[in-house]
């Protein structure tokens, strides 16, 4: 729990970082620096821990890192360009909730995960908020 704490934190502060950067520079330089960085510090924290334990090869495991790292860089080049032209409290519900409410659907197709009743009631929550948000947007009110 520890490390989702941690995450949503620096996650958090990330957000209002990029957005500064985003509206201060163009947002396809501060997506591609946003990725080096946040390539670069994994892999210095990596290469020690990898140096300890037995590197083990797993294809399929390669195959999907790298196609998360596409997506990544995809995902930072829109979200930058989006926070350059949203207001934060626009952009990161829409981007997060809807990540949220998507990938928690995927992942009952692609990974046979449940959702309990409680845990549906929560994204039917969220797919009400993000509703919400996007009209609001949408009609300027």
């Amino acid at each position: 729990m520890i490390y989702i704490i941690i995450a949503t934190i620096f996650y958090t502060i990330s957000i209002l970082f990029i957005t500064a950067a985003s509206r201060n520079l163009n947002s396809n330089l501060s997506a591609a620096i946003i990725n080096l960085i946040g390539a670069v510090v994994p892999f210095i924290v990596a290469v020690p821990l990898l140096a300890k334990k037995p590197f083990q090869h797993h294809g399929f495991g390669l195959l999907m890192a790298i196609c998360a790292g596409i997506c990544i860089g995809i995902f930072a080049m829109a979200s930058t360009k989006s926070y350059s032209l949203n207001k934060v409290g626009v952009v990161a519900p829409v981007i997060f909730g809807g990540a949220i409410a998507l990938s928690s659907l995927l992942s009952t197709v692609i990974f046979k995960e449940k959702i309990s009743l409680l845990e549906g009631v929560g994204l039917a929550i969220l797919v009400i908020g993000f509703s919400i948000i996007v009209y609001a947007r949408a009609t300027a009110r």
